[in-house]
């Protein structure tokens, strides 16, 4: 037999106390980075967000003065369709009457009357509604496109 072989015992490597100190989570550097980066990302998410948040009441806005001229032309055009059916030869005077540019209650509505419209001398009045920055425009004439027309009901 042989003599055994005596080798030396392998000695266990231990573990670099960086690497055990690493392993426990972020240094403080790091820390302070990463809460930098984040303070400066939300700085401008808010800023941009901020704006949009602003502008945001705009399309109701002008959803709601659409709504509110589109209300107050058609009252017009009924009063006009009404006056027309019944007396074609007063039914400018009667809206102009009706929705004089002192009257409070239809101050988005504004008449130019149009004296003579061609050379036959019908009239025309010029109707705008207008509320905040939306305008609704029509032209109402003296009378029917031709007499034998059937009247118009609203």
């Amino acid at each position: 037999m042989c003599p055994e072989r005596q080798t030396p015992p392998r000695q266990q490597a231990r573990p670099r106390p960086h690497a055990a100190r690493g392993s426990r989570g972020f240094t403080l550097l790091e820390v302070i980075v990463i809460v930098i980066v984040s303070g400066l990302l939300a700085a401008l998410v808010v800023n941009l967000m901020g704006t949009q948040l602003l502008r945001s009441s705009n399309p109701s806005t002008i959803a709601a003065d659409a709504g509110d001229a589109e209300t107050a032309m058609e009252a017009v055009v009924a009063f006009y369709t009404t006056n027309v059916n019944n007396n074609t030869a007063t039914a400018l005077d009667a809206v102009k009457g009706e929705y004089p540019a002192s009257n409070s209650t239809a101050s988005h509505v504004t008449i130019n009357d149009v004296a003579s419209w061609d050379s036959s001398g019908i009239r025309a009045l010029i109707v705008t509604a207008t509320v905040g920055k939306t305008s609704y425009t029509t032209l109402l004439t003296q009378a029917r496109t031709n007499a034998l027309d059937n009247a118009t009901n609203f």
